[in-house]
């Protein structure tokens, strides 16, 4: 996939994820996700490999990262994926797909979440995608009004059950054409 260029929105540019910066990310993403809280449920071991290992991430696709200028701070993560790409796991040809938004505690309600997909979308776009997908976890309604205030629409078609303890997903998709 080929690289993104920096772009600004002050206080933030999103850009691509350094090298020097995985170790970051992956942080970033775990925070993201809320398991560093008290009483937080802990993710599976496949689950928190995924969260934390931003290089595999990277290497899979496009890892975006969002920072604040004024510190220097990482805020907020999303990585980009083609199909075929070994982590996506509902990208069908044509398709791009963004997973693990992440965005931390401290930087949310900014629309923050909504830039990173905004570059997401343009960099699949821009890689030739027809439609980019994405999933959720059914609890997860913040995320759903998100995806929905942005255009994704939901795809019950596209959804398949998962054994326990897994979380269901929901899929959503945004038709790059129109």
């Amino acid at each position: 996939m080929t690289a993104t260029a920096t772009t600004s929105t002050e206080p933030l540019i999103v850009r691509r994820a350094r090298e020097s910066e995985y170790a970051a990310v992956g942080e970033l993403t775990y925070r993201g996700f809320g398991h560093h809280l008290p009483a937080a449920d802990q993710p599976d071991s496949e689950r928190l490999n995924l969260l934390v290992d931003a290089e595999a991430r990277a290497d899979a696709g496009t890892l975006l990262v969002a920072e604040d200028v004024r510190t220097g701070k990482l805020v907020g993560t999303i990585t980009v994926l083609l199909h075929g790409s070994p982590l996506a796991r509902q990208a069908e040809p044509g398709e791009a797909e963004v997973r693990l938004l992440a965005v931390l505690p401290e930087a949310r309600r900014q629309g923050l979440g909504r830039l990173l997909l905004e570059h997401s979308v343009q960099l699949a776009a821009r890689n030739g995608a027809r439609s980019v997908v994405l999933d959720t976890g059914v609890d997860n309604l913040g995320s759903q009004e998100l995806y929905r205030q942005f255009g994704f629409i939901r795809r019950p078609d596209r959804e398949k059950p998962r054994p326990a303890p897994k979380v269901q997903l929901v899929v959503y998709t945004l038709d790059l054409a129109g």
